[in-house]
């Protein structure tokens, strides 16, 4: 059966529906424009949440947004709603995607990036500031850190709920941007800088890939069975797209995002572990 995914801030005419409560597994998710509904889109996109399916009748509580960042969903302005649905009810589990538009934001707005100086211009690694890279791994650590705090406040309903993260894919920097209404207009996030610091073309997704992973390794460590924390290594389930393309092409509808096919792919890992911890 095909994933219901409910928007309470967007869809509060549905919130009647999904409280009968006849649904099979109940989730709650938190995130970024993965699981979100998509920009200003009328209708919603396809996200990782939308290509799930499960044997039981299965509804998504989501309160992600497009563009939010791990940092503002730890603020409890931005994260009100997903706090206080874990006292709200229980939930077979708990589903994050966060730690993307942080890297995203540090390279198109911050320092990770670098011209080669007098460094060896064919190597990757030149082209990054690895001390502000360990500035947002440490960044990333905290803010997640907070967000796990929250299942364990005195009126949580959810003590012993597992949490699931996920890790993204590589993106291949391109000049695809996203789609607002149809219309290319948001982006790009990776490809502009790197051209910025004029590293060569053929080292661009090398570039991205190895600054990912430290923030994947990053997000990975607070995988923990034992504390009901399990971290989806995403990375390689979807075909990168092509350097020069501007539009969907293989598993990705722009730069930083996957179309339908690639969500699929993703969300079919995560189902995965899903299915260990009872949630079919």
């Amino acid at each position: 059966m095909h994933n219901e995914v409910f928007y309470p801030e967007l869809q509060p005419d549905r919130m009647g529906e999904f409280n009968q409560n006849v649904y099979g597994n109940l989730l709650l998710a938190e995130g970024d424009s993965w699981f979100a509904w998509g920009y200003l889109n009328p209708k919603p996109s396809p996200s990782v949440l939308s290509e799930m399916d499960f044997t039981k009748r299965t509804a998504t509580l989501c309160y992600a947004y497009s563009g939010d960042t791990v940092g503002a969903m730890a603020q409890m302005s931005g994260s009100a709603g997903f706090c206080l649905e874990m006292r709200a009810r229980r939930f077979k589990a708990m589903l994050l995607s966060g730690g993307g538009n942080d890297l995203f934001d540090a390279i198109r707005y911050g320092h990770i990036l670098q011209s080669a100086g007098g460094g060896d211009t064919a190597d990757p690694s030149t082209y990054v500031n690895w001390k502000a890279v360990e500035k947002l791994t440490e960044y990333v650590r905290v803010n997640f850190t907070k967000i796990i705090s929250w299942r364990d406040d005195p009126l949580s309903m959810n003590k012993t709920t597992p949490f699931v993260f996920h890790t993204y894919d590589w993106p291949m920097p391109r000049p695809a941007k996203a789609q607002v209404m149809g219309v290319p207009a948001v982006g790009t996030w990776l490809y502009e800088p790197l051209v910025n610091v004029k590293a060569p073309q053929e080292l661009h997704f090398e570039i991205i890939k190895r600054v990912a992973n430290r923030v994947v390794e990053a997000i990975s460590d607070f995988h923990d069975p034992g504390k009901r924390i399990f971290v989806v290594d995403t990375r390689g389930a979807t075909v990168p797209a092509k350097a020069e393309s501007k539009k969907d092409s293989a598993d990705w509808a722009n730069e930083v995002h996957p179309n339908a096919l690639g969500y699929a792919k993703i969300a079919q890992r995560i189902a995965v572990q899903l299915a260990v911890l009872g949630v079919t």
